[in-house]
């Protein structure tokens, strides 16, 4: 769903514009199933238990494609400090390991993530020029799906069982999944360009953990952790900073200045997404508060411009970026070149992006 108001008033068949107070408007919402017309609630735990064994092939391309600067899973965390040394910060998961976070002041088009648990890599999002030989970003989907031949059927064998994820049609286009050198990698991919954005690389485990997939099991249901009230606060923080920093590693890569991040915004935009979550609703207009610009006035914001992204039921607040990137309404906001501003508000698995503009006197 997309709305835009702007100054001067006009309508056409997919964006209408309305006058109001001379401010500008676009919103955009989606969830990860790729629905962006209504809300539907997805069930992610677990498809039906499985009654017999699944063959796990073997991959039929040839082992080690990754050379030793893309290998990341199993390292300690000295090995990932000698490489690229102290993290920027370390943020909370709502998973069982914690996010290292890599900002790179010397190259704003290239971010690293990478995920420990118990003093090892057990999955690292990567973006940019982290590496350039075998998974260089911009390289092409059909290129690598030359080499691996993407499925919409995945059987991974983890500890507690055998899985079988099934990937939609929309799934295999922006994020498909392969096996490279015995471990997992999702390979993200700019859908308006078919160019490889970034990808994750995760143990068997953290992929059954995280279920980013609709999934069948032989075994134990995979399960996520639970997490307590006062650890979702951390979470959500950590998972708002992150999706701030990626949005300006994606501007920067398309030439565009980063946004600043502005509190007052992000407050509002946190609001919202708990609001969706704990009422239920999935929309830019809140039953109680309104749309986006009253929201703002409630809080004394005045903007020029403001734009609004929602989502819901990713896996984490990256993988919304990403789903934002490859959703028009979503990637105007995204690059858009007069926002100046952004605030990011996380509840739980509920994402907000407010982007303003504020008056220059």
């Amino acid at each position: 769903m997309k709305k835009i108001i702007i100054i001067l008033g006009c309508a056409c068949l997919l964006l209408f514009f309305l006058i109001i107070e001379s401010d500008y408007f676009q919103n955009a919402e989606e969830n990860e199933t790729g629905d962006t017309e209504e809300f539907q609630v997805i069930e992610w735990l677990y498809g039906e238990e499985l009654t017999e064994d699944l063959e796990i092939e073997e991959p039929d391309y040839e082992e080690n494609l990754l050379t030793e600067e893309e290998v990341f899973i199993g390292l300690t965390g000295d090995e990932i400090k000698e490489r690229f040394g102290e993290p920027d910060r370390i943020d909370p998961t709502a998973y069982s390991y914690d996010w290292w976070i890599y900002l790179f002041e010397d190259d704003s088009t290239t971010y690293l993530q990478v995920g420990m648990h118990d003093g090892e890599v057990v999955t690292a999002f990567v973006s940019g020029h982290v590496s350039e030989t075998f998974f260089s970003i911009g390289g092409m989907y059909e290129d690598l799906d030359d080499l691996f031949t993407f499925s919409n059927q995945v059987d991974v064998k983890a500890t507690n069982g055998q899985y079988q994820f099934e990937l939609s049609a929309a799934d295999l286009q922006a994020r498909p999944l392969v096996e490279v050198d015995g471990e997992w990698v999702q390979l993200y991919f700019d859908t308006h360009t078919n160019e490889l954005s970034s990808l994750r690389m995760l143990t068997a485990d953290t992929l059954v953990e995280m279920r980013p997939y609709s999934v069948s099991y032989i075994g134990d249901p995979p399960e996520r952790p639970t997490v307590s009230y006062e650890d979702w606060q951390e979470i959500e923080h950590a998972e708002a900073r992150q999706i701030f920093d990626y949005t300006n590693v994606i501007r920067a890569r398309h030439g565009l200045e980063a946004y600043e991040w502005e509190e007052d915004v992000a407050v509002v935009a946190y609001g919202h997404s708990r609001e969706m979550k704990e009422k239920e609703f999935f929309s830019h207009t809140s039953p109680e508060y309104g749309e986006l610009d009253q929201r703002f006035e409630r809080n004394d914001i005045r903007f020029r411009l403001a734009g609004e992204n929602i989502a819901a039921m990713y896996t984490d607040g990256i993988a919304a970026v990403e789903g934002w990137l490859n959703s028009e309404g979503h990637r105007v906001n995204l690059l858009h070149e007069e926002f100046t501003h952004l605030g990011v508000g996380v509840f739980q698995d509920y994402y907000t992006q407010n982007f303003m503009t504020p008056w220059s006197f």
